[in-house]
């Protein structure tokens, strides 16, 4: 009977993973979709590896003045954060579903593959609008928005976190950001 019960739950649990993760058809559109938006961005647009270094560096500044140990910048999910950063542009949102419906997780896997390896994951998304030049003042305004949310000044804070990619894209003086954050990764997901 105890054997039932525990493949019942391992059932149930795997359920609930898959039921935030669209038919593999929707993820590699929405693969394709990103690659799109990396490839070729409306004209005008450009991504700023000089800000998303900024950001990188103003969130382990804001860590470390709560005492919190500093994030490593990684590339890992760079492309995700900027594809994100780049549909946000396109499509005129701040959020994290992407345009096409799609909700983090299940964007993460496109990236990731097997998102059940990492402990932890989030990500902060902003935009910061208006007139003048898209520089590194622009970008702490921007992520002073962050710091201004509970929620994402939650993120920026998690002890968990030990990595984080940021993907900024400008056009015509504006900026929309990603910051993914997450844990190191496990060897093997939880259903491996």
């Amino acid at each position: 009977m105890a054997f039932i019960f525990h493949r019942l739950c391992l059932i149930a649990a795997f359920a609930l993973v898959l039921a935030g993760m669209p038919p593999a058809s929707q993820a590699e559109t929405y693969g394709e979709f990103a690659e799109g938006l990396l490839r070729s961005l409306p004209d005008g647009a450009r991504f700023r590896p000089d800000l998303e270094a900024v950001i990188a560096g103003l969130a382990n500044r804001y860590r470390a003045g709560e005492g919190k140990a500093p994030l490593e910048s990684s590339s890992l999910f760079r492309n995700a954060a900027r594809a994100h950063a780049a549909d946000m542009m396109v499509n005129g949102f701040v959020g994290h579903r992407a345009s096409t419906g799609h909700n983090f997780d299940s964007r993460m896997r496109v990236f990731a593959g097997d998102v059940t390896r990492f402990p932890a994951m989030a990500e902060n998304a902003a935009r910061a609008g208006g007139k003048g030049t898209a520089n590194a003042a622009k970008a702490r305004r921007l992520f002073q928005q962050w710091i201004g949310s509970a929620s994402h000044r939650r993120t920026l804070l998690r002890r968990d976190y030990h990595y984080v990619a940021s993907g900024v894209v400008e056009r015509d003086g504006e900026l929309w950001a990603v910051q993914i954050f997450w844990a190191t990764p496990r060897q093997k997901g939880m259903f491996q």
